[in-house]
């Protein structure tokens, strides 16, 4: 057996080694490569995670920030409508309060109305009986007779009087003008009082 014949076999187990050799480096950096993507995964997702609790932490102040503004603004709102509410009431108060002023004042305007529709129907029955008295000619006793004055009612109210004491307005006007009705009563009980004929005319 010659020399080359006793080493021929050589290379061959060392290119066999050699192959195993760089399969199992090969293997190894392929392990080694995985395990750093998943420890780069894992350390990633725990960033991941971190940030969304982090996130969520701030989500949820945001919401209890906006909910108490939302009830800080609930609560002006009311307070708002309650210093409203009190001031319609005020003010319908006080209307009510010069109504019954303007009313009284109406009223005594026609008491004061009918005390001189009374008075003036007396001096008229007075002049007609006292003529009565001093007459002696039956025909000029007629005639004076003819004269006399006929009752006048005084128990129904000038014109608007029963609607104003009696009429209930509509509670929605709480923005009408105060006085506005009792004003135009007593215009009209002025006016009628003027257009009314005086003892003696036709």
């Amino acid at each position: 057996m010659s020399v080359n014949d006793t080493y021929a076999p050589r290379p061959k187990h060392f290119l066999a080694d050699l192959v195993q050799a760089m399969g199992e480096a090969a293997r190894t950096a392929q392990q080694a490569t995985i395990d750093q993507c998943k420890s780069e995964a894992k350390a990633y997702t725990e960033r991941l995670r971190a940030g969304t609790n982090s996130g969520a932490g701030a989500l949820h102040k945001a919401a209890v920030a906006d909910a108490s503004q939302i009830r800080a603004q609930s609560r002006a709102a009311e307070e708002r409508l309650r210093l409203e509410t009190e001031a319609r009431i005020s003010r319908r108060n006080k209307r009510l309060e010069d109504e019954l002023r303007e009313c009284d004042s109406v009223i005594e305007l026609e008491i004061r109305r009918v005390g001189a529709l009374l008075q003036a129907f007396e001096a008229e029955v007075d002049t007609v009986f006292e003529q009565l008295r001093q007459g002696t000619d039956p025909s000029s006793l007629i005639t004076i007779a003819t004269r006399m004055p006929s009752r006048r009612s005084t128990s129904t109210p000038t014109r608007g009087l029963s609607s104003m004491i009696f009429a209930r307005p509509h509670a929605g006007n709480a923005d009408r003008v105060p006085g506005s009705h009792a004003d135009g009563l007593r215009d009209g009980l002025c006016a009628e009082d003027h257009a009314r004929p005086r003892s003696g005319q036709p």
